[in-house]
């Protein structure tokens, strides 16, 4: 490994997950602090939990300006950025961090920053809504009150599911055109689900709490 390479730190505060396609980071600041120095060596995917102020600066930058980040922002951004973070504000930030470890498919490998804030700041309705979309990636987020379900659905790409509120829920699922199983599951907040392409897979929330999660499928 160079010297250089040994200058650069985690892209994130804490590794949750990490399998052949997808390795899910979260990145927690508390006001003023830093993560420091990292490459971005993969496409990845933001989703904003709790926003604040935040600045990036990368080396021998100049004086960063805080930029303000509300919970459910969402952004792609291609490899290659080289920054450290700080928390310029007084609140927490908080968001999860999906690196996309599978090569881009051709014609695909120079895409570039998109971002979505359509409904960033607002408050999460049920239902499942589509927040991004491009060629390497679809970006949804569902949210179930008590009592509410997905229905059993055929996921089209592997896809790494993150728990943004936790809750007591009933995942079925059905092999084909078999029979549908069920187990029920209590998810902590920051859990990481994986469904495999071609899944039929669904949920129930069988709790008091509402249920909240982030996926990500990789095209």
């Amino acid at each position: 490994m160079s010297e250089q390479a040994n200058e650069y730190g985690p892209v994130a505060t804490r590794m949750i997950f990490d399998n052949d396609e997808v390795r899910v980071w979260e990145m927690d600041l508390a006001p003023g602090a830093v993560c420091g120095l990292h490459h971005h060596t993969m496409d990845y995917v933001l989703f904003i939990l709790s926003g604040a102020n935040v600045g990036a600066q990368s080396p021998g930058g100049r004086k960063m300006m805080p930029f303000p980040v509300k919970a459910r922002a969402t952004y792609f951004v291609p490899a290659g950025g080289k920054e450290s973070a700080h928390n310029m504000g007084d609140t927490r930030f908080f968001e999860a961090l999906f690196e996309l470890k599978r090569p881009a498919k051709p014609g695909r490998d120079k895409l570039g920053f998109v971002g979505c804030e359509a409904v960033a700041g607002k408050e999460p309705e049920p239902g499942t809504i589509t927040i991004l979309d491009n060629a390497r990636v679809r970006v949804t987020e569902t949210t179930l009150a008590p009592g509410g379900q997905t229905g059993v659905r055929r996921w089209s790409h592997d896809t790494a599911v993150y728990v943004a509120e936790a809750g007591a829920v009933k995942i079925v699922e059905r092999a084909g055109d078999s029979d549908e199983r069920s187990r029920e599951e209590s998810l902590p907040p920051g859990a990481v689900l994986w469904f495999a392409k071609g899944t039929h897979r669904g949920l129930v929330n069988i709790g008091t709490e509402r249920y909240r999660q982030v996926a990500v499928e990789i095209k």
